[in-house]
C-alpha cells in the first residue's frame, strides 16, 4: 500500500482516548450541573416537607419526586454537562478514566453549590423538613453504600452501551433512583448523592451527623467501578460521550 492510500485511513482513523473527546464548553457544563443539582435538591426537599405536613404521600416524597427530577435531568441535560448532577457519579466517571480529572474539582463545586442554594432557598420559605434516621450510623452508612453501589453500576453500565440505551437511559437511571429510595426510606435518609447530602446537613447546623451518608455514598460508588469492571471489561469510547456530555448521561 502506498504512503498516499494510507493517509486517508489514518485521518478516518476514530480515537477511543480522552483525546477523542468534544466535551461541551465547561461554563455551559457547570451551569448545568449547578441546575440540575439545585432542582433535585430543592424537589426532594420541598416533597418532604410536602409530606411532613401531610400533603403529599410519603412514597411519592421519598422515592417518585427525585426519580422523576433524575429522569427529566438526563433528558434535559445529557447533551451539555454528561447530567451528573451527583459528585459520586463525577468522580465513578474520572476513575474509570471517561471523564477528564480537570473538570472534577469544578463539576463539584456547581453541584455542592447548587444544593446549598437549594437547600437556603427553602428555608427562606420554611424550615427545612427533619431527617429521619431509624439506623444506627454504621448501619446507615453500609445501607447508603449499597443503594449508591446500584445507582452507580446501572449508571455506568448504561454509559458502557450508550450508543444502544440512549432513548432509555434516563428510565432506567430514574426507575434506580425510585426503586433505591422506595426500600431505604423507611429506615435511613439514603441520598447516594453528597451534594444533596451536605448542602441541607450544612444549612439546618447537621453537618455533624451527615457523615454515614457522605462516606457510605463513596464507598458505594467504588464498589460499583468494581462492579462495572468485572462485568463490562475495560472503558470504551461510549463512556466518554456519556461522561462528558456529547449526547451521553451520567
Amino acid at each position: 500500500m502506498t504512503e498516499r492510500q494510507e493517509r486517508p485511513a489514518r485521518r478516518g482513523t476514530k480515537k477511543t482516548g480522552s483525546e477523542g473527546e468534544h466535551p461541551a464548553p465547561l461554563g455551559r457544563a457547570l451551569v448545568a450541573e449547578l441546575f440540575g443539582t439545585w432542582l433535585l435538591t430543592f424537589a426532594s426537599l420541598g416533597a418532604a416537607l410536602l409530606a411532613h405536613l401531610g400533603l403529599l404521600p410519603e412514597v411519592a416524597a421519598a422515592a417518585l419526586t427525585p426519580a422523576l427530577v433524575v429522569l427529566t435531568m438526563i433528558y434535559a441535560l445529557s447533551d451539555v454537562s454528561g447530567a451528573h448532577i451527583n459528585p459520586v457519579v463525577t468522580l465513578a466517571f474520572a476513575l474509570r478514566g471517561a471523564f477528564s480529572w480537570k473538570r472534577v474539582l469544578p463539576y463539584w463545586g456547581a453541584q455542592f453549590a447548587g444544593a446549598i442554594t437549594a437547600a437556603l432557598l427553602l428555608r427562606a420559605f420554611a424550615p427545612l423538613p427533619p431527617v429521619r434516621e431509624h439506623l444506627p450510623s454504621a448501619g446507615a452508612a453500609l445501607l447508603e453504600a449499597a443503594c449508591t453501589a446500584v445507582l452507580l453500576a446501572v449508571i455506568l453500565a448504561t454509559a458502557h452501551r450508550d450508543a444502544r440505551l440512549k432513548p432509555s437511559v434516563g428510565l432506567a437511571v430514574g426507575a434506580t433512583v425510585g426503586l433505591d429510595h422506595f426500600l431505604s426510606s423507611p429506615v435511613s435518609a439514603v441520598t447516594m448523592n453528597p451534594a444533596k447530602t451536605f448542602g441541607p446537613a450544612l444549612v439546618a447546623g447537621h453537618l455533624a451527623q451527615a457523615w454515614p451518608h457522605l462516606l457510605g455514598s463513596v464507598l458505594g460508588a467504588l464498589a460499583a467501578l468494581l462492579l462495572t469492571w468485572a462485568t463490562h471489561g475495560p472503558l470504551n469510547r461510549a463512556e466518554h460521550e456519556a461522561a462528558a456530555g456529547n449526547g451521553g448521561q451520567g
